[in-house]
Order: structure tokens, then sequence, then C-alpha cells
């Protein structure tokens, strides 16, 4: 009958207004995003407060959620040792890795983009395919070839290796992007006399500047935190990156939770700032591969 009372929920909610129907997916889908927010940023959050809980409480029953008395002990006990030159080595390292992989794959994709190369479609997917094997299984092969060479301990070694690892996605990805970059531009440029080199530095490279950001922004991801080839490759301390020298807080008998805390603070902190920095860049570099 018209104009009855609804006689299941379905029923009143399909007679909703649809402003009140739109109000509800909002309000719903903002708690489900801010729950979910709330598990990822826990670990993080967790990981700080420790960070600055003096260590005779650290295992204190209730472990408190805010540090009753905080204190920068922690943080004093890990400067104390070779952290900073850690830190240095990881900056060192990381940056080496984006400078190589942003450049080999910005020419790399250009030229699988713009030239005619036979088979270079095939060529790409066999590079993806190589991104597919774990680090663990290309270090040990790289561990005796670069002990061969002699460049093994050494920071350009490691970083070497890295981009290896980096390398063949953010190729695929630059060779995506350039195919969004319409060619007509750099043919433009060439009647009216540039070289081919004039119209990539001029025309194109500007116009893949987001792809560019993309690239490094995943590549300082991977490097700033990776551990399996650098502690393979590097087993001099004084050439260890963070990811190591965190290890180097574990003793026989204990574990100094409050100095691995701290030390992970200062590794995670400086990649939470450059991506959310840099965020816009690498949306907009991922949304015009159409990945």
């Amino acid at each position: 009958m018209s104009g009855s009372t609804p006689n299941t929920p379905m029923d009143f909610w399909y007679n909703l207004p649809y402003e009140s129907r739109q109000k509800v997916y909002n309000w719903m889908l903002n708690l489900i995003l801010s729950i979910g927010l709330v598990i990822v940023l826990f670990p993080i959050y967790w990981m700080l407060a420790t960070s600055f809980i003096p260590p005779t409480e650290l295992f204190s029953v209730p472990n408190p959620l805010v540090p009753t008395n905080p204190t920068l002990e922690s943080y004093i006990a890990v400067l104390d040792t070779d952290v900073l030159l850690w830190y240095r080595n990881t900056v060192i390292f990381a940056g080496g890795v984006v400078t190589l992989t942003t450049v080999a794959a910005t020419l790399g994709g250009y030229g699988l983009a713009r030239l005619d190369i036979p088979y270079k479609k095939t060529f790409a997917r066999v590079i993806l395919f190589g991104y597919m094997f774990p680090p663990i299984l290309l270090s040990i092969p790289m561990f005796i070839f670069w002990r061969q060479i002699g460049i093994i301990n050494s920071l350009p070694g490691v970083i070497l290796a890295q981009t290896a690892t980096t390398l063949p996605f953010s190729l695929w990805l630059m060779w995506q992007f350039f195919q969004t970059v319409p060619y007509s531009y750099e043919e433009s440029s060439r009647v009216i006399g540039c070289s081919r080199f004039q119209a990539f530095y001029e025309i194109a490279l500007p116009l893949a500047k987001p792809g560019m950001i993309a690239v490094a922004i995943f590549s300082f991801a991977i490097a700033w935190g990776a551990y399996t080839i650098p502690s393979i490759l590097l087993t001099n301390s004084s050439n260890w990156v963070l990811t190591l020298g965190l290890y180097s807080f574990t003793q026989a008998e204990s574990v100094l939770w409050g100095q691995i805390m701290a030390a992970s603070t200062m590794l995670v902190l400086p990649t939470f700032a450059f991506v959310y920095y840099l965020q816009k860049y690498i949306l907009r570099g991922f949304q015009a591969t159409r990945i």
C-alpha cells in the first residue's frame, strides 16, 4: 500500500531523501578511513612514545599510552654511538640511489618511448620482470661480482647494487609516462631547428617532472629502508647505514628497546616528511601512467 510505513530497514533506507543517504555514506566513509588511519599510525605513535619512556619503565604494567615521565635518555644514549655516522651514510646511500635511478630511468624511458628500437615493448616487459625477483636472490651474485672488481664494503658499491633493484620498475614507469607526453611538441621544436637533445631537455624533460619525482620518491623509500643488500655488501661498521646500525642495540642478554625506538624514530621521520611534501607529485605521476 502506498504511504504505508516501511517494514524493513532497506525500505526505510530507500525512502530516505538522497541528501540524507549521501550524508550517511560520507559519515560511514569518514569513519572507516579514520579507523584505518588509526591502525596505520598507531605503530608509529607507539615507537615515538616508547623512545621517550625511561628505560626503567619500559616494561611496567600497565604500560601507559602517553609517557608520564618523558625523557631524552634513549636519544642521548643513541647519540653516544656511531648513529650520526650511520645517518650520514644513509643520506649518501639514499641520495646516490635516487640520483642514479632517476637519471637512468629518465634517459632509458625516453629512449624506449621515442626511439625506434626493435622489440622494445618486449624489452620493457623483461626489465619489469626483473623487478619481481627479491633482493636476496640478487645479493649473493652481486657480492661475488663486487668482490672481484674491488668495490665490496663501500658506499659506491652498495649504491650501484641497490640501484639495480629500483631501476627496473622506475624505467618502466618513465617509459609509460613519456608515452603520455605528446610527441608533436618535440616535432614542432625540431622544425624550428632544435636538435633531439634540445627537444628532450627543453620540451620533454619539464613535462616529465611529475614522473621523475614519482621515481625519486619510490627509489628513496626503497633505499632509505633497505636492509638486505647493505647487510651483505657492507661488513665494516664505519660504512653501515642506519638500518644496519639498529641491530647494534641488540645485545646478547637484552634488547635496548628505548634506543632502538629512538634510532627508528630518527630513521622514519625524514621519510614521512619527504613523502608528505612531494605526495601530490607521486600521485600525479602514477595517475598519468594509469597505475
